[in-house]
């Protein structure tokens, strides 16, 4: 069973991602090299993925600031209960493009950096110093899907969880909402 602790979720929506000094600046529109935007353009909407028959489901949202930075949200909601949120954003600085994810009950709260090392075929995500994990791949499927996974060394041992994100839309949630 993937746990539900690792998976990045949702894109916050109303608010940015909390920044300490030692973390890489947003900065404005138009500061992402044209590839790069393309590429993170295309996860921009609601993505979901259920786990297996009970009803988990991981929930991703992406949407473009205001600034031209990407914000978001991700969280699992297992039944009607949200048991995982996580705050994420795709920012910029001088010294490269990272995805930033924030959870409020991990990492005493700080916002952990992910640099973006390939953005051929796929988005790949490293940081090497964070326990787990140390790697998160977003890998195109059609229009209409991502497959994405997060690895690395947890407890000695290399692990890895995957994930098959569809669109989200009115049709495929429970009352159409």
């Amino acid at each position: 069973m993937r746990s539900i602790h690792l998976i990045p979720v949702m894109l916050l929506l109303s608010c940015g991602t909390p920044r300490n000094e030692n973390e890489p600046m947003v900065v404005g529109k138009g500061t992402l090299q044209a590839e790069h935007t393309l590429k993170i353009d295309a996860l921009l909407g609601e993505w979901q993925d259920q786990l297996d028959s009970t009803g988990t489901m991981f929930h991703e949202q992406w949407e473009k600031g205001m600034d031209g930075s990407y914000v978001g949200l991700g969280f699992v909601l297992s039944g009607k209960d949200t048991v995982f949120i996580e705050q994420l954003a795709i920012l910029t600085s001088d010294s490269g493009t990272y995805y930033a994810a924030t959870t409020r009950a991990q990492n005493e709260g700080a916002t952990i950096h992910f640099k973006m090392v390939h953005d051929q075929d796929s988005m790949v995500f490293a940081n090497p110093t964070h326990d787990f994990p140390q790697r998160i791949v977003y890998a195109p499927g059609d229009a209409d899907d991502w497959n994405v996974s997060v690895s690395g060394i947890s407890k000695g041992k290399f692990a890895m969880d995957r994930y098959h994100f569809t669109r989200r839309t009115k049709e495929s949630t429970p009352n159409g909402n």
